[in-house]
This record gives C-alpha cells, structure tokens and sequence, in this order.
C-alpha cells in the first residue's frame, strides 16, 4: 500500500499535476494591464452635456477591469491612479509619497508600489499587495471634474 501511494505521488510530480506557486497566475493576471483610462460622468448631465466626469485607468476592450503594478500600467493610466491619491488621500503617507517621488509622473514606481500598499492596508480595506486592480479601485475615491477638467471633489462612485 505504502509503495502504491508512493508511486502515485511521484507520478503526479512527474505530470506536473501538483498545486505549486509556480503553475498559478495571481487572479489580476486575467484583466490584463491598464493601458488606458475611461471617463464616467456622474449622471448629472443634460441637454446632450454630459456632465461632470471621473478619470479612471481601463483596458482596450476589458472596461475598468484591468491592474497595475511594479512599472506596469500606461503612463496616462498611472497618472490618473497618482491624481486619485493626490487629491482624494492629501495629507496620508501615500500622498505624501506620491509627492516625494515624481508626482504624478505616470510611473508605477516604488512610490506608488508604497502608496497603493498603505491606501490598501489603511484606508481601503483590500489586500495590501500594492497592485492596483478591480477591489482597490472599487474601494477608492476618485476626483470629480468638471467637462473642461477642473477638479471638484472626491467621491466613491458605483462603478
């Protein structure tokens, strides 16, 4: 018997059929990256205005579905992030950070690593992985502007 389950380990080894770290993807592998950003307004439009908008990162054909992290992300995706955090989170660590290390330059360096992570961990209530995906930006609040762009206020919209 001993040898029999011992035989069906090592074939299982063998096929390369066990649950290793390395044969799975982390769940925010399937969105792909952000590689654009989407308006949303408010739904106060009218009269064909559409009103005031919230610039979010998105992917190409996937909506807002999509993740960023270490040096991954477009620029203008990444700058939409870093703005967020600016203006919604002014005064935190993460804003602080962002500041620190280029502004909100479109990079998704180890400021932003740092400050997702701490926005994560404090404020938003996620896991503090320091990737930005569909759980942190629905926990996030994001800016408010205006149709020529001008910030309003920051808001926690059903996306």
């Amino acid at each position: 018997m001993r040898i029999s389950v011992l035989g069906a380990l090592a074939f299982l080894f063998a096929a390369g059929l066990t649950a290793s770290p390395m044969m799975t993807a982390p769940a925010h592998a399937a969105y792909g990256p952000c590689n654009t950003t989407v308006k949303r307004t408010d739904g106060l439009g009218s009269g064909g205005v559409p009103g005031n908008h919230y610039t979010i990162p998105a992917r190409t054909n996937n909506g807002l579905s999509c993740y960023m992290q270490y040096q991954t992300g477009s620029s203008n995706a990444v700058t939409a992030l870093q703005r967020a955090i600016l203006y919604c989170y002014s005064g935190t660590y993460a804003a602080n950070r962002i500041s620190a290390t280029g502004g909100a330059d479109g990079s998704y360096g180890d400021g932003t690593v740092d400050a997702v992570r701490w926005l994560q961990a404090n404020r938003l209530g996620v896991s503090d992985d320091g990737v930005y995906g569909p759980a942190t930006r629905e926990q996030m609040r994001w800016p408010l502007y205006t149709e020529g762009g001008t910030y309003i206020a920051c808001f926690n919209p059903p996306f």
